[in-house]
């Protein structure tokens, strides 16, 4: 995977923030899109729901990314 691909993780325990449902995770990134840290999320081994914040904020990201062309270096 590239450093621009998303993981969909899922809270280690029930009781951590968004518990029920399944997290985006750019590969590089320390925490999921809606800000829930990496540390406390695993690979999930079950279908779900995708945070609703988490499909927002990646939304938002990527017409923001559109916005502005790369920079070329001389």
């Amino acid at each position: 995977m590239g450093e621009r691909d998303y993981r969909v993780l899922i809270p280690r325990a029930r009781a951590a923030p968004g518990g029920k449902f399944l997290h985006l995770v750019r590969e590089d990134a320390e925490s999921s899109l809606c800000g829930i840290p990496r540390i406390v999320l695993e690979d999930p081994n079950f279908g779900g729901f995708v945070c609703e914040d988490c499909i927002e904020w990646l939304l938002k990201r990527r017409t923001a990314s559109g916005e502005f062309k790369p920079v070329t270096r001389p």
